[in-house]
């Protein structure tokens, strides 16, 4: 075998295990397709956003309720995506058929790279194995939201950026990185807390000069900035800001009230919700459309910084209990995946701690994107699509810790072969020249 043939065995390896996680990512999509109930339609801001575009070519009217004017209560990509589907299939069932399509593809694709990404972390495959298998066991279908697309472009980026890294020309693979850090960031804004870390992971591992990776950091971050822009000067122009989505202040004044519960099924289910949502409470929805969604927040955080100083126990009680919500889901709504979720979070802890033991440099991207990624999350309702950009950062230490295991058997099963060869030798047999 050449040497080119042993540097590549490694990616074949990868390839292969991947097309066992993709079929099995699509069988299990149909599987929750065909016994769950899929969210969308009227009654999410995501769906209305789409709706709008369809039959008015406005980026508005987010609210169920009453018409609010210019939004930004999400980034823009995924709501044009939904709009597209609309479009072409009207919002009828056939429209959901391909939206959940949609989000089976993803979810399949996302088990089909842990294998890949397994092989860039752990210069091992077979890791992003048994990662698959957790995350399709843990996996939704919410074809309403842009998680289940967000999960797989964060993994395809982390291939996509490394393999750019490391080119000796550094320009166009960084342009091209930063390009899709842009379009990443417009998809879900908190992705800028997995990428950024990885590209700092990537400067601190570097095989090129300190040149080198500099001016592909820069251009990298340059290149996403120009591609958010835009984005960032029409909500100027419309809103009064450049923000890059409303809502912080909705949110934390919707989860830290008199009646709020940990999370977003309680308070559905409590009459919370009617009280302080605007897509549900005419009065709030009057206030979004008179303020405008940049005075609406900014009023509601005020509102929600009093109740704050005068509640300090019950606002450490709900923190604390959306901490635990976060890593450990409540099992209101699905509670067979929210099990497999407890068991790979609980599985990541050890495996974390294995990493670390052998030194890995990849334990600290990991490590850094999970203390500061759902620090957010832990102030707000608790909803477990939350999770799920980094879910694939505690399947892969699970995966690695069950792999991990799987190898500390391989001696032992190679002496009970052994033993067996040995005691199956003839007696005129020397038990050396036993093949």
């Amino acid at each position: 075998m050449t040497p080119s043939e042993r540097d590549s065995a490694p990616a074949r390896r990868a390839q292969q295990s991947s097309f066992f996680p993709l079929v099995l990512g699509g069988i299990a999509g149909i599987i929750n397709m065909a016994t769950g109930v899929m969210p969308f339609g009227q009654g999410n801001e995501t769906f209305s956003l789409a709706l709008n575009l369809v039959h008015h070519g406005a980026f508005a009217n987010p609210l169920n309720v009453l018409p609010s004017g210019p939004s930004a209560a999400s980034p823009p990509i995924f709501p044009v995506f939904l709009a597209l589907i609309l479009k072409v299939f009207g919002d009828s069932k056939l429209a959901l058929l391909v939206a959940t399509c949609g989000s089976i593809y993803a979810n399949a694709l996302t088990a089909a790279l842990l294998p890949r990404v397994s092989q860039l972390f752990f210069d091992n495959c077979f890791p992003g194995v048994f990662a698959a298998v957790l995350w399709l066991l843990s996996a939704q279908l919410i074809p309403v939201w842009d998680v289940n697309y967000t999960t797989a472009a964060v993994l395809a980026f982390f291939l996509f950026s490394a393999s750019a890294f490391s080119r000796s020309n550094a320009a166009l693979p960084a342009f091209c990185t930063g390009l899709f850090a842009g379009l990443l960031f417009l998809l879900n804004p908190m992705t800028v807390l997995i990428g950024g870390p990885w590209l700092a992971y990537l400067f601190l591992c570097r095989s090129h000069s300190l040149r080198h990776a500099a001016r592909f950091c820069c251009v990298a971050a340059a290149t996403t900035a120009l591609v958010v822009f835009p984005w960032l000067l029409r909500n100027h122009s419309e809103l009064g800001a450049f923000a890059v989505r409303t809502g912080l202040g909705l949110n934390l004044y919707i989860s830290n009230n008199d009646c709020s519960q940990t999370g977003m099924y309680e308070n559905m289910h409590n009459g919370c919700a009617a009280l302080y949502q605007p897509n549900v409470n005419v009065n709030e929805a009057k206030a979004v459309r008179d303020l405008g969604e940049v005075g609406y927040d900014r009023a509601r955080l005020a509102t929600t910084k009093v109740w704050i100083r005068n509640h300090p126990g019950r606002f450490a009680q709900l923190t604390s209990a959306r901490f635990l919500a976060f890593w450990f889901p409540q099992k209101e709504d699905h509670p067979v995946k929210a099990v497999f979720i407890w068991i790979a979070t609980a599985l990541s802890l050890p495996g974390l701690a294995l990493m670390a033991y052998r030194r890995l440099r990849v334990t600290l991207f990991f490590i850094t994107v999970m203390a500061i990624y759902p620090l957010l999350y832990y102030l707000v309702i608790s909803e477990v699509r939350f999770r799920y950009p980094i879910l694939c950062l505690s399947v892969l230490p699970a995966g690695y810790l069950l792999s991990s295991l799987l190898d500390l058997r391989k001696p032992d099963l190679r002496k009970l072969e052994l033993k067996k060869s040995v005691r199956n030798t003839p007696p005129h047999t020397s038990p050396t020249s036993v093949s």
